[in-house]
């Protein structure tokens, strides 16, 4: 199947993996992840959207059908939707347009039902800013913001511009990458790293959540070290909304 028929049929669905904060087991919100009808990797499905100049158009698309499956098929709507997009869909000169949509899609849910979600964009640090382009990314980012809309940072530790990103566009949210949940309770480098970024929040009103929570021991070490928000399959798979 083409990218092209991927966007033009919608040939996907979300499912929704729920956020914890673990003093309380409290659910703290969801993350939106892209599935595929004809169960192709999501990833591979990005890359091949990307090669065709067609990244943009399943981004925002993505963005759209997401919202409106949570705010039509959840009653009660509470905490944070994590919404993955890509910083070069930020940059695209359509976006501002787009940005327009979310918010009133929401406003037309939320005149309906008990609403108090706020939704978060996650950027994807898979991809890199050019130099050439910050400035017009950090103007957009500017522009969500004024919306109401927040940010995070996703799989820090496995991109391109995480520290420059962290002091340039100050994000609501620090996401782990699951590499630092990975046998945590045997690294003491890892456990450092996390504590230094968790001080980092601390100090600059930002949240810290920490990704692929696997294993009891991953648990209880990122407890142990001042973890307040994880995700991962030990604590709740991907799935469709209750």
């Amino acid at each position: 199947m083409s990218i092209q028929q991927v966007i033009e049929n919608e040939d996907f669905y979300h499912v929704f993996q729920p956020i914890f904060e673990i003093s309380n087991w409290r659910k703290v919100g969801y993350e939106v992840l892209l599935r595929t009808k004809c169960a192709i990797n999501p990833e591979k499905i990005f890359q091949e959207a990307k090669k065709e100049n067609q990244l943009f158009e399943l981004d925002s698309l993505s963005i759209r059908k997401a919202v409106r499956t949570f705010f039509s098929e959840v009653s009660q709507k509470d905490g944070y939707l994590f919404i993955n997009v890509f910083p070069s869909s930020i940059i695209h000169p359509k976006f501002p347009s787009l940005l327009n949509t979310v918010i009133a899609e929401k406003n037309i849910y939320s005149q309906q039902d008990c609403i108090h979600t706020k939704i978060v964009f996650e950027i994807a640090e898979s991809e890199m800013i050019s130099d050439v382009h910050f400035e017009t990314f950090k103007e957009r980012i500017a522009q969500i913001k004024e919306h109401g809309i927040l940010i995070a940072i996703d799989d820090i530790g496995k991109g391109f511009n995480t520290l420059q990103l962290l002091i340039e566009i100050a994000p609501n949210f620090l996401k782990l990458d699951r590499y630092f949940a990975k046998d945590l309770f045997l690294s003491k480098q890892k456990q450092t790293m996390i504590d230094l970024l968790i001080k980092y929040c601390d100090q600059h009103n930002c949240k810290l959540i920490l990704e692929g929570i696997e294993k009891d021991t991953e648990l209880a070490a990122a407890k142990y070290i001042g973890v307040r928000f994880t995700q991962g399959y030990l604590l709740g798979r991907p799935g469709m909304l209750e």
